[in-house]
């Protein structure tokens, strides 16, 4: 099992949400960091890159970045085709799984298909914290627990997580096949709740819908990514900076309206506004811990970090 966790110098803690920052009219206090903390920048291991794919050995990784956005309708598709659990109990995760490949009219090459699966765990009920991303026994699983199931490609994850271990590599058939063979990786990260959050943008590398995501309630307000003017892989913000001062507020405004009008109360719009925090901020740990540094991933992040806080000061005022 590779098992990632925070690394003490360069990694904060979660949010403590016991003390007073942002107080008020409910038992609970808060002390929510003004701004998500940054780890020290870490490229992503070439060498990973080139066991996976000798041909791009000396390739830059931004331009491979940027060739794995452009085949991410590609990637997409081919894992629609792949007929996988969701999830499995530890009692029964085999070393590795047969996919049946679903025929279509449209099938995509065979690079475009997963080369894993990972099963997701807590890393937060480890008795240690190791600094780096480290293997262990999967005979450390509880037989009782049951772990979500998500297909990945080794190329993709090794070219965004800089912390993420070499994953165990199988033989490819360069010819058309009725199933895939794929490993069953057993990774730990702090939150797996959100896990799937990060997941999704790493394979298709779409900014909006990662937004839309975190703000849910403001999804019709957000703008779409068209293929041309998508900066995925690139590492420059472009969706993100179509976001000026004023457009944040008129976000935070109807967030915080949105979050009234679910909640009834002050005190429950303020809850509802806390899920946010919560789920953002485990999309954080994430990153952090499996070292991914794409620029429109943090600025998505940022922003909606940003339009959060901005509502709970609205709602607190009553402004909203």
């Amino acid at each position: 099992m590779f098992q990632v966790a925070s690394r003490h110098s360069a990694v904060p803690e979660a949010l403590n949400l016991a003390s007073a920052h942002y107080s008020y009219p409910v038992e609970q206090k808060l002390n929510i960091p003004r701004r998500l903390a940054r780890p020290s920048f870490t490229e992503p291991s070439r060498d990973a890159v080139a066991r996976i794919d000798p041909g791009l050995a000396g390739v830059p990784l931004e331009y491979i970045r940027k060739s794995l956005a452009g085949n991410s309708n590609e990637t997409l598709t081919a894992m629609s085709l792949l007929t996988i659990p969701t999830s499995l109990p530890c009692a029964h995760l085999p070393p590795a799984l047969d996919a049946p490949i679903r025929p279509s009219s449209r099938m995509p090459d065979m690079s475009a298909f997963p080369t894993h699966v990972f099963a997701i765990l807590s890393s937060r009920s480890s008795a240690t914290t190791p600094t780096i991303a480290s293997f262990a026994d999967k005979s450390s699983l509880s037989p009782s627990m049951t772990v979500p199931l998500y297909p990945a490609s080794s190329l993709v994850m090794a070219a965004h997580c800089a912390l993420l271990p070499p994953l165990p590599q199988m033989p490819r058939s360069s010819g058309r096949r009725a199933a895939l063979t794929l490993p069953i990786v057993p990774l730990t990260v702090p939150s797996p709740e959100t896990y799937t959050l990060l997941h999704a943008y790493l394979h298709t590398m779409r900014p909006d819908t990662l937004l839309a995501s975190l703000l849910p309630a403001l999804a019709s307000a957000l703008p779409h990514v068209s293929t041309s003017g998508s900066s995925a892989g690139s590492n420059k913000l472009v969706y993100v900076a179509q976001f000026s001062s004023d457009r944040l507020m008129r976000l935070a405004s109807a967030l915080a309206g949105a979050a009234f009008q679910r909640g009834g109360s002050t005190q429950a719009a303020m809850s509802g506004l806390m899920s946010h925090i919560k789920i953002i901020n485990g999309l954080w740990q994430n990153v952090c811990a499996l070292g991914v540094f794409d620029a429109e991933l943090w600025g998505v992040m940022d922003l909606a970090w940003e339009v959060v806080l901005a509502s709970m000061t609205k709602v607190m005022d009553n402004k909203a």
